[in-house]
């Protein structure tokens, strides 16, 4: 387990926080740049909705559950809370008489029309309540704790939420939930709530005496679980949270499984759409340097867009390509990753089954019509041509102003970002899926360019044949 701050993330809007307008609208494409990425767009969870109506016909034939829950599964019963519009259970799960659970199993192991909260849905606990402060001592249970030579620990429990201690091998009394949500920094790991920051437990909030925190753990960690239930209220209404979210106090439908600004975008077919001019948003332009003039251009294979930038004698795309080619895939084969971060492809899938040449001949590849991978050398003047004194995260990694993740200015505006690894041929040491937000590559005609977290590979320009990482299409200006 890692002591990992989380609280420059969690300073992330819960809905996406689109920004500024960078002047009108092209070809039909909102040109607003969000400057910041929500939580529930990381979160494991998807559910998409079929719905595009902000009705409250959703809570038509929807119960709230009240006091108490029997889980049919072996009998158990449960109290219950309402906490703000949230119905949690007020006791830890203990299904299958087990009370901790590695982070895999928590994802699975709640009770129909239950689920394991995501992040966001902890941190709206947690604002309910007062912020992380009061929280590791509102929602503690009254007895439990110790009550020493630290002095008492014990909580006011204000809102029925009863978080008792639990020895998980922290190095101290301890209450921590895991979340469903995959740490943003390294997806390996996942996210948890500590509820008590005790002098003696072994992973703290910051060096904190006094506050909750959010942490990521090892996956094989075992901590508690607390089971949300899929019925909320908003207003004097009731939805599921599966499907929809409230903003304002009306009920709104998922897009593509995740929340948005509902002031601002709307969902039709599974896609947003800025109200204002009636034209798309990407999820992946939140990458875009906002300092930066793109031109757009429109995929007719799939009418997808993508944003573009000069840079010399070249038209760059400034997002990694999403075309559904056969084989190619989204991190961990959900469809939220593409939207972030496009799709990732082998070496022999980016050059669509053309040999790879051994100088710098031109190979369409995967790339549409009119364009085609770029070649090493391409690809090296970005990094090492105009302004060499600018480091390489400066020059060429995606802009990322709210999660301080790296170290950049995306001063070309080529925006290349951290989209994880797909190995076809896994083994102990690569597993199938890693990487995300930490490290990938950038498949080229020639050349596999690797990008990772604090550094740069960039001697290794070999293919690495059972590797899909992403891919950049150029033209000739």
């Amino acid at each position: 387990m890692k002591n990992l701050s989380f609280l420059a993330t969690l300073s992330i809007a819960a809905v996406i926080a689109a920004c500024g307008d960078n002047g009108s609208s092209a070809d039909g494409v909102d040109d607003t740049i969000s400057s910041s990425v929500e939580s529930t767009i990381f979160s494991s969870e998807t559910n998409p909705s079929s719905s595009n109506d902000n009705s409250s016909s959703e809570s038509s034939g929807l119960q709230e559950p009240k006091g108490s829950f029997t889980d049919s599964r072996d009998g158990k019963i449960y109290k219950l809370v309402k906490i703000g519009d949230q119905n949690w259970m007020a006791e830890n799960l203990h299904f299958a008489d087990s009370l901790i659970y590695a982070f895999d199993d928590a994802q699975k192991v709640c009770p129909e029309n239950f689920h394991l909260p995501s992040l966001e849905e902890f941190q709206e606990l947690v604002d309910f309540v007062g912020g992380l402060a009061k929280a590791s001592k509102v929602l503690k249970s009254t007895l439990g704790w110790p009550n020493g030579e630290h002095g008492d620990w014990n909580g006011t429990d204000d809102f029925g939420f009863n978080a008792i201690p639990i020895d998980s091998g922290d190095g101290g009394p301890d209450e921590n939930y895991w979340t469903s949500t995959h740490d943003y920094h390294n997806y390996k790991t996942g996210m948890m709530l500590k509820i008590n920051p005790y002098p003696t437990s072994k992973f703290r909030c910051n060096k904190s005496a006094d506050s909750a925190c959010f942490l990521n753990a090892e996956p094989e960690t075992k901590i508690s679980v607390r089971c949300l239930s899929d019925i909320s209220t908003c207003g004097s209404e009731i939805y599921n949270n599966r499907t929809h979210f409230c903003q304002n106090s009306t009920i709104y439908p998922l897009c593509r499984g995740r929340k948005y600004d509902a002031g601002k975008y709307t969902c039709k077919d599974q896609q947003l759409y800025s109200i204002a001019t009636d034209s798309i948003y990407k999820y992946s332009w939140v990458w875009l340097n906002p300092e930066k003039e793109y031109g757009l251009f429109q995929d007719p294979r799939d009418m997808q867009f993508y944003k573009t930038i000069v840079i010399d004698s070249l038209v760059w795309m400034a997002e990694n390509l999403n075309y559904a080619s056969e084989g190619s895939v989204c991190f961990v084969n959900d469809s939220m990753y593409c939207d972030l971060y496009g799709r990732l492809y082998t070496a022999d899938q980016a050059r669509n089954g053309q040999p790879e040449p051994q100088d710098n001949r031109i190979v369409q590849g995967i790339c549409p019509d009119g364009w085609r991978l770029p070649t090493a050398g391409e690809f090296r003047a970005v990094i090492d041509g105009n302004h060499p004194e600018v480091s390489v995260y400066a020059k060429i990694i995606g802009y990322d102003t709210n999660h301080e993740m790296y170290d950049h200015e995306n001063e070309s505006g080529l925006s290349i970002v951290f989209g994880g690894i797909h190995e076809t041929e896994p083994t102990l040491w690569n597993p199938e899926w890693e990487g995300l937000n930490r490290d990938g590559g950038i498949i080229g005609s020639n050349f596999e360019f690797d990008v990772y977290y604090h550094y740069f590979d960039g001697s290794g320009w070999s293919m690495k044949l059972s590797r899909a990482e992403n891919v950049r299409c150029v033209k000739n200006l």
